[in-house]
């Protein structure tokens, strides 16, 4: 398995879903090195990423991604079968 993100990414964006926005610089990183590799549907916290910086975001969806990102444990996911 490959991973698409490393932990602190991953609590970056876990932290942006929280509604930290000081953490919005190291989430955006993480979405722009992961997503240029994996793609954005490669996981949760990328379509969720995908949704706080779309220029006019589906806010339900957001949503909706947003307590997914949240529900997901802590050291969960972030690994791509090959």
């Amino acid at each position: 398995m490959e991973t698409i993100m490393s932990e602190t990414e991953r609590a970056a964006i876990r932290a942006v879903a929280a509604g930290d926005k000081a953490r919005l610089p190291d989430a955006r990183a993480a979405f722009d090195r992961a997503s240029r590799t994996h793609g954005v549907e490669a996981c949760v916290e990328l379509q969720f990423m995908a949704e706080v910086l779309a220029p006019v975001p589906d806010l339900l969806l957001r949503s909706q991604y947003r307590a997914a990102v949240l529900r997901q444990p802590r050291s969960a996911g972030g690994e791509k079968a090959q």
